[in-house]
């Protein structure tokens, strides 16, 4: 997942690498988005540059809290190399969804409703066969962070 693909998918809450030290920060506004309606339907467009965006954000780690220029993915606490290609995830919850979906043979995607829309849209390099050992060694790594003392 190197784009953010819709806007309105982004979540109120999500993981960043911390300003200071790089750790785990959490930011709690997600880009600005104008809503237009087209029909019945409403899209949604990102305000600005899609993936670089102003946020405030608290670190777990070494207590910074302030204003930050966000630049997604590049930022995202929960993200790993697979096969050169970066895949994130916005949380620890949805990096455990990815792990799950990723290393299943039925892969429902209606088994994950609150992250339908980024397994939708995640690409397809992830869920080669040819890719799956390798993306599941990266998540499992990835999700071993969570673990490490803080």
């Amino acid at each position: 997942m190197t784009h953010i693909y819709q806007w309105f998918s982004f979540p109120q809450e999500f993981s960043v690498e911390c300003a200071k030290c790089k750790g785990h920060a959490i930011c709690s506004n997600a880009p600005i988005t104008k809503a237009t309606q087209v029909g019945a339907s409403i899209s949604y467009e990102a305000i600005g540059e899609p993936g670089i965006f102003e946020a405030d954000i608290s670190c777990l780690n070494c207590g910074f809290s302030g204003r930050k220029t966000i630049h997604w993915p590049r930022d995202a606490f929960w993200k790993c190399q697979v096969k050169g290609k970066i895949l994130w995830a916005f949380s620890l919850e949805h990096a455990n969804v990815l792990l799950e979906f990723i290393q299943s043979s039925n892969r429902n995607y209606h088994d994950h409703t609150g992250y339908l829309a980024s397994l939708l849209h995640l690409p397809k390099h992830f869920k080669l066969a040819k890719n799956r050992k390798s993306a599941v060694t990266s998540i499992k790594r990835l999700i071993g962070k969570s673990r490490e003392p803080v």
